[in-house]
């Protein structure tokens, strides 16, 4: 008799269709409105991290001072009561804190959707946020030593694969998606190997573009490892066909659409959606990730109504760097209510 698969439909899942639904009605809102009504609050609980990746902006940042728990603690539980229907943890590596699992359940009892991303060097060694996380992102890049290598640290493939393993067993409820990075360090086949992994492990496989039109002058390490337009095209042609073939990615059809048909330009509302807080409490401009406001003991009320705040992220439709961000496009795309989009993140969370 097949075994069920871990990621078919269930009780508990239909809290993400709570939060598309939820997410077409703040979004309505939110365009009726010169205020915005963000719907993700996601936060970086820390600039740390044990890794040394290439293309990674935020290793520039490390020095800032991490929010202590009980200020990351209010934040949710404002965030809940304000309305946000989901939050992203995120570093850094944010399994480097001891009080992660204090986090997750903050966010989890804050009525929040939550969603934590890891390298996944301590998986095993920091395991208890996966009872109150409702997806986790694993990042792999690569099978074996190529992975290893991109990351600039030894041994983090096989824990990574453990530790999933570990996760699938003892966090049942919670999805697991592998997280691969697309840079000029990536191949089709890499990639392919990568998604064949996730199908023969029953988890879901996810696909980030490294690519900005941003300077990014004190990290230029991040635009050397960009693929050019014409290349990630090509390679989004064989990876829409492999998606289609059955293997798990997850991407939308729309965002795949958008790399392949090399357009530069979408009109971005991710700031009025998402609330983006940095380790040390700051809000950045995403357009020059400068900060702007804290959110460090203030009511999260009063940073979204703040006329600066209100000013900057209504300024972002007027952007013109259209960052290849998945989040940032779907999310822009749903926000817009255009129905590729729509379309597209329904058919995901179907399947």
């Amino acid at each position: 008799m097949a075994e069920k698969s871990r990621n078919r439909m269930t009780f508990e899942r239909l809290k993400y269709y709570r939060n598309l639904g939820g997410g077409v009605i703040s979004c309505i809102r939110s365009r009726m409105s010169k205020t915005p009504r963000p719907l993700c609050f996601s936060l970086m609980v820390t600039n740390k991290c044990n890794c040394d990746c290439d293309y990674c902006f935020w290793k520039h940042k490390s020095q800032n001072e991490d929010m202590p728990l009980e200020e990351i603690q209010r934040l949710l539980k404002e965030a809940g009561e304000l309305g946000y229907l989901d939050t992203l943890l995120w570093g850094g590596e944010p399994l480097m804190r001891d009080d992660i699992t204090e986090i997750a359940k903050s966010a989890h009892e804050a009525g929040l959707y939550t969603k934590l991303s890891t390298n996944g060097w301590f998986l095993q060694e920091n395991p208890g946020f996966g009872k109150y996380a409702d997806l986790m992102f694993v990042s792999m890049d690569a099978i074996g030593k190529p992975h290893d290598d991109l990351r600039h640290c030894p041994g983090i493939f096989d824990r990574v694969v453990s530790g999933i393993e570990y996760h699938k067993i003892h966090s049942p409820k919670m999805r697991i998606y592998v997280c691969c990075t697309v840079s000029a360090q990536s191949s089709f086949e890499k990639i392919k190997e990568v998604s064949q992994f996730c199908k023969d492990a029953d988890i879901l496989h996810y696909l980030t573009v490294n690519k900005s039109n941003q300077a990014l002058e004190e990290a230029k390490n991040v635009k050397d490892m960009e693929l050019e337009s014409d290349q990630l095209s090509e390679l989004f042609i064989k990876l829409k066909e492999l998606k289609h073939q059955g293997y798990p990615i997850r991407n939308s059809d729309y965002f795949m659409d958008y790399i392949i048909d090399k357009k530069n330009y979408y009109e971005c509302h991710w700031p009025r959606i998402a609330t983006v807080v940095y380790a040390n409490g700051d809000v950045l401009r995403c357009y020059d990730r400068e900060p702007y406001i804290s959110v460090r003991g203030r009511a999260l009320k009063d940073v979204i109504s703040d006329p600066l705040y209100v000013e900057t992220v209504n300024k972002c439709q007027d952007c013109k760097l259209a960052c290849v961000g998945n989040y940032a496009l779907d999310a822009s795309g749903l926000w817009r209510l255009e129905w590729p989009a729509i379309k597209s993140l329904m058919q995901i969370a179907i399947t």
